[in-house]
């Protein structure tokens, strides 16, 4: 009787353990300028780590999108809380895909985070969280932007509905690095992403998402995450780069975002403008000096990283320095794509243009290596023959 009471615990105990959900591994962020920014820029990326089960994912949104209405506007709802649903939704659908058969899933009511003494809302469903922060945001992009006058100018910067102040730029990265902080708890590996925010690598973009990849780099300084910055309104310009699987994906998870302002009476973002960017995948890797001198160096699938790659890069988008790792930071992107394309099958040579641009890649850097080493000799063999 006494050996079937303990078979039968043990039992219940094994259940208990297969059927209890397994923690995230991995923590991905994403840190954002407005709330349609990762939808566009930063898939297939963003789509696999909803769709992941062992993946939690962070968004971090500074401005509301509320394009100088503030809290109001003429829909059936505020133009930000619309642009703030469209993003909800977009996520929703993903992570639906990965764990509806586990359990229904439902969004719970917004909540209020303290980060740095600082209140911001936040949002939960399934393997994803909400973080906005619903600083102003400009009608017109290309004059300058709020977040971009605060990020040259220490001006307080107040949230839209009254929620928190921001004193100063250093304010406003330390809020944001709170968060990531507290949500890495527990993760084996982090990952951040984010539109670059230098603009020899993300020309013609508009300023709240560089300001945004800006911050996402100040605020990770340390943490050994490994950071994708990638191009943002540039990529309308630029070849689609993306398998037709994740095209649709990306198209699905931008639709449902362009429906939420629509279907609140807003203008329709489902448009030629807006969609010129889906298909596209354009990124370099970074990776911060501060964690790589701390640290080993990081590896891309098993490739080592030198510490020449993490060579400081210039946040200051207004008028960067003249030099930098251009050369080698291409090299790694390439072969990250390489990895991918083998590792996880998500992407495939189907466009030979892939193929080339890779191949273009590794050959000008190897004949950069040429052309260095051949200057290197005519300079070092008049010198041996005057110490000769």
């Amino acid at each position: 009787m006494l050996m079937n009471k303990k078979l039968r615990n043990l039992v219940f105990g094994l259940l208990l353990l297969v059927c209890k959900p397994a923690a995230a591994t991995t923590i991905a962020f994403y840190v954002n300028g407005h709330p349609d920014d990762w939808q566009l820029f930063m898939n297939p990326d963003a789509y696999q780590d909803l769709t992941s089960p062992d993946t939690r994912v962070v968004f971090i949104y500074l401005t509301s999108g509320d394009q100088d209405l503030r809290g109001g506007g003429d829909g059936s709802l505020p133009l930000y809380l619309a642009r703030e649903n469209g993003a909800l939704r977009s996520s929703s659908f993903a992570s639906n895909l990965a764990q509806a058969a586990s359990s229904p899933g439902a969004l719970g009511p917004v909540e209020t985070g303290i980060f740095n003494q600082h209140r911001v809302a936040r949002y939960r469903y399934r393997n994803a969280v909400h973080y906005f922060l619903r600083l102003p945001d400009v009608a017109d992009w290309q004059s300058i932007t709020h977040l971009d006058q605060f990020h040259r100018r220490p001006l307080p910067l107040q949230t839209i509905d009254g929620a928190a102040t921001y004193t100063t730029w250093a304010d406003l990265t330390a809020t944001v690095r709170a968060i990531i902080l507290a949500e890495s708890q527990g993760a084996l590996n982090a990952h951040l992403n984010a539109l670059d925010p230098d603009v020899r690598y993300n020309p013609e973009d508009h300023p709240d998402h560089r300001n945004a990849g800006s911050i996402a780099v100040e605020a990770c300084q340390g943490l050994k995450a490994r950071i994708k910055l990638f191009q943002g309104y540039a990529t309308g310009l630029y070849p689609e780069n993306l398998s037709n699987e994740e095209k649709l994906n990306e198209s699905a998870l931008f639709a449902l975002a362009a429906s939420a302002t629509t279907e609140a009476g807003y203008d329709n973002t489902w448009e030629y403008w807006h969609k010129a960017f889906i298909g596209k995948n354009y990124y370099r890797l970074y990776y911060d000096p501060v964690s790589l001198q701390a640290s080993g160096l990081p590896s891309i699938d098993g490739l080592p990283v030198t510490s020449t790659t993490a060579s400081a890069f210039s946040l200051e988008y207004i008028s960067p320095p003249g030099h930098s790792d251009a050369d080698q930071n291409m090299v790694m992107q390439a072969l990250d794509r390489a990895s991918e394309f083998i590792s996880y099958h998500k992407r495939h040579f189907n466009n030979m243009h892939l193929f080339v641009y890779a191949s273009l890649l590794l050959g000008g850097f190897f004949l950069g290596l040429l052309v260095m080493k051949r200057r290197y000799a005519a300079v070092a063999e008049p010198l041996r023959h005057a110490t000769a």
